[in-house]
């Protein structure tokens, strides 16, 4: 009788170690992909989707995938009273493809400002 509740303690015991291993591996995973996301939209501060709309960088282990759509077409920026700007501006949706290996896989979708300078600064 003793022997039969010992190994009930020990399957329940057990199964509460199985639990708790998955739960921890289940967590480092959602770290990792966290970490991954936060080094991806860090890197995607230093692109211009009107000059780069589509390519891939490597950030350690990390594969970082990104395209980019007008929302609408560019247009010139105002530089004055009814003047011109310098630079042609942009809003454009940007896709990011986050992978690592067979580990982390995720998406996410941003909108961002484009711009590219069509006109020199005029001469004082």
């Amino acid at each position: 009788m003793a022997l039969a509740i010992v190994a009930g303690a020990g399957m329940a015991l057990f199964a509460a170690m199985n639990q708790s291993i998955r739960m921890a591996a289940r967590a480092d995973q959602a770290r990792k992909a966290d970490s991954a996301m936060r080094n991806a939209l860090a890197w995607m501060e230093t692109v211009n989707p009107a000059q780069t709309p589509s390519g891939e960088k490597r950030l350690g282990e990390v594969v970082l995938q990104w395209r980019s759509e007008p929302v609408e077409p560019p247009r010139d920026a105002e530089g004055g009273y009814r003047q011109a700007g310098l630079y042609r501006i942009g809003l454009y949706d940007v896709t990011l493809d986050v992978r690592a290996g067979e580990g982390i896989a995720t998406s996410l979708r941003l909108r961002k400002v484009g711009y590219v300078q069509v006109r020199e600064p005029a001469q004082l």
